[in-house]
Protein backbone atom coordinates (compact mmCIF):
# COMPACT_ATOMS: atom_id res chain seq x y z
CA UNK A 1 0.00 0.00 0.00
CA UNK A 2 1.36 3.46 -0.82
CA UNK A 3 1.79 6.32 1.64
CA UNK A 4 -1.13 8.28 0.25
CA UNK A 5 -3.54 5.40 0.87
CA UNK A 6 -2.12 4.53 4.30
CA UNK A 7 -2.49 8.17 5.35
CA UNK A 8 -6.03 8.44 3.92
CA UNK A 9 -7.23 5.29 5.69
CA UNK A 10 -5.49 5.96 8.99
CA UNK A 11 -7.46 5.73 12.23
CA UNK A 12 -6.39 6.59 15.76
CA UNK A 13 -3.44 8.93 16.25
CA UNK A 14 -3.54 11.98 14.00
CA UNK A 15 -1.03 12.25 11.16
CA UNK A 16 -0.78 15.73 9.61
CA UNK A 17 0.84 15.93 6.15
CA UNK A 18 0.29 18.22 3.15
CA UNK A 19 -1.07 16.37 0.12
CA UNK A 20 1.93 17.19 -2.10
CA UNK A 21 4.24 15.48 0.40
CA UNK A 22 2.49 12.13 0.16
CA UNK A 23 2.90 11.57 -3.57
CA UNK A 24 6.47 12.82 -3.37
CA UNK A 25 7.32 10.38 -0.60
CA UNK A 26 5.86 7.49 -2.57
CA UNK A 27 8.28 8.33 -5.39
CA UNK A 28 11.20 9.07 -3.10
CA UNK A 29 10.99 5.90 -1.03
CA UNK A 30 9.83 3.37 -3.60
CA UNK A 31 13.30 1.83 -3.90
CA UNK A 32 13.68 1.27 -0.14
CA UNK A 33 10.07 0.46 0.74
CA UNK A 34 10.78 -3.23 1.38
CA UNK A 35 14.17 -2.78 3.04
CA UNK A 36 15.03 -3.05 6.73
CA UNK A 37 15.46 0.67 7.21
CA UNK A 38 15.98 2.86 10.27
CA UNK A 39 14.06 6.16 10.37
CA UNK A 40 14.34 9.19 12.65
CA UNK A 41 11.48 11.70 12.73
CA UNK A 42 12.03 15.00 14.54
CA UNK A 43 8.76 16.54 15.69
CA UNK A 44 6.05 13.91 16.03
CA UNK A 45 3.13 15.93 17.44
CA UNK A 46 0.34 13.34 17.93
CA UNK A 47 2.46 10.41 16.81
CA UNK A 48 0.35 9.37 13.83
CA UNK A 49 3.05 9.87 11.23
CA UNK A 50 5.29 7.36 13.00
CA UNK A 51 2.53 4.79 12.55
CA UNK A 52 2.23 5.73 8.88
CA UNK A 53 5.96 5.18 8.38
CA UNK A 54 5.94 1.87 10.24
CA UNK A 55 3.03 0.61 8.14
CA UNK A 56 4.64 1.74 4.90
CA UNK A 57 8.11 0.35 5.63
CA UNK A 58 6.86 -3.11 6.55
CA UNK A 59 10.39 -4.51 6.98
CA UNK A 60 11.73 -1.45 8.77
CA UNK A 61 13.67 -2.14 11.95
CA UNK A 62 13.50 1.08 13.98
CA UNK A 63 11.29 4.16 13.89
CA UNK A 64 12.64 6.74 16.31
CA UNK A 65 10.53 9.78 17.12
CA UNK A 66 11.78 12.83 19.00
CA UNK A 67 9.69 15.72 20.28
CA UNK A 68 10.28 18.59 22.70
CA UNK A 69 6.71 18.36 24.04
CA UNK A 70 6.76 16.34 27.27
CA UNK A 71 3.14 15.28 26.67
CA UNK A 72 4.46 13.02 23.89
CA UNK A 73 5.83 10.75 26.60
CA UNK A 74 2.26 9.58 27.17
CA UNK A 75 1.93 8.25 23.62
CA UNK A 76 1.71 4.47 23.42
CA UNK A 77 2.33 2.38 20.32
CA UNK A 78 1.41 -1.22 19.63
CA UNK A 79 4.34 -1.53 17.21
CA UNK A 80 7.45 -2.15 19.31
CA UNK A 81 9.65 -0.89 16.48
CA UNK A 82 8.49 2.64 17.36
CA UNK A 83 10.51 4.31 20.10
CA UNK A 84 10.29 7.83 21.53
CA UNK A 85 12.89 10.22 22.85
CA UNK A 86 11.49 13.29 24.58
CA UNK A 87 13.45 16.55 24.61
CA UNK A 88 15.03 19.21 22.45
CA UNK A 89 16.70 17.53 19.48
CA UNK A 90 19.54 20.05 19.67
CA UNK A 91 20.41 19.42 23.32
CA UNK A 92 23.61 17.45 23.71
CA UNK A 93 21.89 15.01 26.09
CA UNK A 94 19.24 14.17 23.49
CA UNK A 95 21.87 13.89 20.76
CA UNK A 96 23.84 11.47 22.94
CA UNK A 97 20.70 9.42 23.63
CA UNK A 98 20.04 9.06 19.90
CA UNK A 99 23.68 8.42 19.04
CA UNK A 100 23.89 5.79 21.78
CA UNK A 101 21.17 3.80 20.03
CA UNK A 102 24.04 2.78 17.72
CA UNK A 103 21.86 3.19 14.65
CA UNK A 104 22.67 4.66 11.29
CA UNK A 105 19.58 6.05 9.65
CA UNK A 106 18.33 5.55 6.11
CA UNK A 107 15.88 8.42 6.49
CA UNK A 108 15.84 11.47 8.77
CA UNK A 109 12.84 13.81 8.66
CA UNK A 110 12.99 17.22 10.34
CA UNK A 111 9.45 18.34 11.12
CA UNK A 112 10.53 20.24 14.21
CA UNK A 113 10.45 23.93 15.08
CA UNK A 114 10.75 25.17 11.45
CA UNK A 115 13.07 27.96 12.63
CA UNK A 116 16.21 28.51 10.56
CA UNK A 117 18.74 28.31 13.44
CA UNK A 118 17.20 25.04 14.65
CA UNK A 119 17.01 23.57 11.15
CA UNK A 120 20.67 24.30 10.47
CA UNK A 121 21.87 23.14 13.89
CA UNK A 122 19.89 19.89 13.59
CA UNK A 123 21.20 19.22 10.09
CA UNK A 124 24.82 19.77 11.15
CA UNK A 125 24.43 17.40 14.11
CA UNK A 126 22.37 14.61 12.56
CA UNK A 127 23.36 14.39 8.89
CA UNK A 128 26.48 12.42 9.94
CA UNK A 129 24.15 9.79 11.47
CA UNK A 130 22.77 8.98 8.01
CA UNK A 131 23.98 5.91 6.20
CA UNK A 132 25.92 6.55 2.99
CA UNK A 133 23.20 6.88 0.37
CA UNK A 134 20.67 8.01 2.99
CA UNK A 135 18.09 10.78 2.71
CA UNK A 136 17.62 13.83 4.94
CA UNK A 137 14.30 15.68 4.59
CA UNK A 138 13.25 19.06 5.96
CA UNK A 139 9.50 19.58 5.92
CA UNK A 140 7.40 22.74 5.90
CA UNK A 141 10.14 25.01 4.58
CA UNK A 142 7.45 27.52 3.56
CA UNK A 143 7.91 28.65 7.18
CA UNK A 144 11.26 30.12 6.13
CA UNK A 145 9.33 32.84 4.30
CA UNK A 146 6.92 33.63 7.17
CA UNK A 147 7.39 36.36 9.79
CA UNK A 148 5.88 34.15 12.51
CA UNK A 149 8.92 31.89 12.04
CA UNK A 150 11.41 34.78 11.80
CA UNK A 151 11.62 34.11 8.07
CA UNK A 152 11.53 36.26 5.00
CA UNK A 153 12.44 36.29 1.33
CA UNK A 154 15.41 38.59 1.96
CA UNK A 155 16.72 36.86 5.07
CA UNK A 156 20.25 36.13 3.87
CA UNK A 157 21.10 33.77 6.73
CA UNK A 158 17.94 31.65 6.54
CA UNK A 159 18.08 27.88 6.24
CA UNK A 160 16.84 28.24 2.67
CA UNK A 161 19.86 30.40 1.79
CA UNK A 162 22.14 28.00 3.68
CA UNK A 163 21.10 25.05 1.54
CA UNK A 164 21.36 27.17 -1.60
CA UNK A 165 25.00 27.73 -0.66
CA UNK A 166 25.54 24.03 -0.11
CA UNK A 167 24.64 23.54 -3.77
CA UNK A 168 27.80 25.56 -4.50
CA UNK A 169 29.73 23.21 -2.20
CA UNK A 170 28.46 20.23 -4.22
CA UNK A 171 30.17 21.86 -7.22
CA UNK A 172 33.33 22.66 -5.27
CA UNK A 173 35.61 20.89 -7.77
CA UNK A 174 34.99 23.66 -10.31
CA UNK A 175 35.89 26.65 -8.14
CA UNK A 176 38.18 25.27 -5.44
CA UNK A 177 41.30 26.72 -7.09
CA UNK A 178 39.88 30.26 -6.99
CA UNK A 179 37.95 30.50 -3.72
CA UNK A 180 38.04 29.07 -0.23
CA UNK A 181 35.11 27.12 1.16
CA UNK A 182 35.21 29.33 4.26
CA UNK A 183 34.42 32.44 2.20
CA UNK A 184 31.31 30.84 0.72
CA UNK A 185 29.94 29.72 4.10
CA UNK A 186 31.14 32.61 6.26
CA UNK A 187 27.59 33.72 7.07
CA UNK A 188 27.10 30.49 9.07
CA UNK A 189 30.54 29.30 10.18
CA UNK A 190 33.59 30.97 11.62
CA UNK A 191 36.92 30.18 10.03
CA UNK A 192 38.02 26.56 10.42
CA UNK A 193 34.63 25.53 11.87
CA UNK A 194 33.00 24.11 8.75
CA UNK A 195 31.62 20.66 9.66
CA UNK A 196 33.84 17.79 8.65
CA UNK A 197 31.18 16.10 6.51
CA UNK A 198 30.86 19.24 4.39
CA UNK A 199 34.62 19.53 4.01
CA UNK A 200 34.87 15.88 3.02
CA UNK A 201 32.14 16.10 0.38
CA UNK A 202 29.47 13.82 1.85
CA UNK A 203 26.57 15.81 0.37
CA UNK A 204 25.69 14.23 -2.96
CA UNK A 205 22.78 16.42 -4.04
CA UNK A 206 20.05 18.73 -2.79
CA UNK A 207 16.50 18.93 -4.11
CA UNK A 208 14.17 21.88 -3.56
CA UNK A 209 10.42 21.70 -3.97
CA UNK A 210 7.48 23.57 -2.51
CA UNK A 211 7.90 23.32 1.27
CA UNK A 212 10.45 20.47 1.26
CA UNK A 213 14.23 20.37 1.02
CA UNK A 214 15.76 16.93 0.42
CA UNK A 215 19.47 16.32 0.96
CA UNK A 216 21.03 13.08 -0.27
CA UNK A 217 24.16 11.62 1.28
CA UNK A 218 26.87 10.33 -1.03
CA UNK A 219 27.78 6.66 -1.10
CA UNK A 220 31.41 7.74 -0.72
CA UNK A 221 32.93 11.06 0.30
CA UNK A 222 34.76 13.38 -2.06
CA UNK A 223 34.37 16.49 -4.17
CA UNK A 224 35.16 15.01 -7.58
CA UNK A 225 31.57 14.13 -8.36
CA UNK A 226 31.36 14.71 -12.12
CA UNK A 227 33.17 11.48 -12.92
CA UNK A 228 34.81 10.51 -16.17
CA UNK A 229 33.82 11.82 -19.59
CA UNK A 230 32.25 9.09 -21.71
CA UNK A 231 32.05 9.58 -25.46
CA UNK A 232 30.85 6.83 -27.78
CA UNK A 233 30.22 6.66 -31.49
CA UNK A 234 32.71 7.63 -34.21
CA UNK A 235 30.86 9.99 -36.55
CA UNK A 236 31.19 13.70 -35.68
CA UNK A 237 29.93 15.68 -38.64
CA UNK A 238 29.42 18.94 -36.73
CA UNK A 239 32.18 19.06 -34.12
CA UNK A 240 35.06 16.58 -33.89
CA UNK A 241 36.21 17.84 -30.50
CA UNK A 242 34.44 15.11 -28.49
CA UNK A 243 36.32 12.41 -30.42
CA UNK A 244 39.46 13.09 -28.44
CA UNK A 245 37.56 11.97 -25.34
CA UNK A 246 35.99 8.95 -27.02
CA UNK A 247 35.76 5.81 -24.91
CA UNK A 248 37.92 3.11 -26.50
CA UNK A 249 36.02 0.24 -28.09
CA UNK A 250 36.25 -3.18 -26.49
Amino acid sequence: MNIQKIHALKKGKVSDKWSSYLGYYDQLFSNIKSKSINLLEIGIQNGGSLEVWSEYFTNGENFIGCDINTKCADLKFSDNRIKLIIGNINNIEIFDNIKNLNLTFDVIIDDGSHLSPDIITTFIAYFPLLKPGGTYIIEDTHSLYLKDYLGGLYNEISAQKFFYKLVDIINYEFWRSSYQMESILQSWFQSNQIPKFIQEGWIDSISFRNSIITIYKSEVSGHSKLGTRNVTGDVALIDETPLQFRTPSR
